[in-house]
């Protein structure tokens, strides 16, 4: 082997291995641009969804950190659901039970209370729906609030966001057609995370194909 390629092929390897984690962040990316923008009802006329009164966002929980403190994931849907939020007639929904210590507050009242004291929403603005434990819960638990609204808003991850607009569209077809996107992805916001989500959402697409094949060996 010439003596150049001997030392070209560990240089290539290199690159291509630091190239890696910017390509996994594209993928995610793109995958969550597409999320965002997919799964939806037909628009009104004139090719945009009307956000008609009132608005009620549903804003998915997540796992606080221990003691019942803000986790980067809640903020960022808490940030997702106060920009999705009409400024008129919009309210935020937050749902999430309690996951941590006995005493620790519920999923959706330490995303409330981050909406509040950092991001000015008014308690007047806010309700919580603190029993679920999951994202089919989250829905299914909120039904009865959704009823009321003109217009309905889910803030998540874009892909997770999908998946519980899919619930819903199971669940109550009805309130389905009354969906409209969220203010939900932004170019390089949260990365990280939005690497994560996918990872997860794979990971559970994984589960379900395989499941069945471990069950029947």
């Amino acid at each position: 082997m010439p003596r150049s390629l001997h030392l070209s092929l560990p240089v290539a390897a290199a690159s291509s291995a630091a190239a890696l984690p910017a390509v996994v962040v594209l993928i995610a990316e793109l995958v969550q641009w597409h999320a965002s923008r997919h799964g939806w009802p037909p628009p009104s006329e004139g090719g945009a969804w009307l956000v008609t009164g009132p608005q009620v966002v549903l804003v998915l929980g997540s796992p606080s950190r221990p003691g019942g403190q803000l986790h980067p994931v809640q903020r960022w849907r808490a940030d997702i659901a106060v920009r999705s939020m009409h400024p008129v007639h919009g309210r935020l929904l937050f749902t999430g039970g309690r996951t941590g210590a006995p005493g620790e507050p519920s999923e959706a009242r330490v995303m409330a209370d981050y909406a509040r004291d950092v991001l000015g929403v008014p308690d007047e603005r806010t309700e919580l729906e603190e029993a679920a434990r999951s994202t089919w819960q989250n829905v299914q638990h909120c039904l009865g609030r959704l009823e009321q609204a003109g217009s309905i808003t889910i803030a998540s991850a874009p892909t997770h966001a999908g998946r519980a607009r899919r619930y819903l569209a199971h669940q109550r077809p009805d309130l389905a057609a009354r969906l409209v996107p969220a203010a939900d992805y932004r170019f390089g916001e949260r990365s990280g995370w939005k690497v994560a989500t996918l990872a997860y959402a794979l990971a559970r697409t994984a589960g379900r194909v395989l499941t069945p094949r471990i069950a029947a060996v």
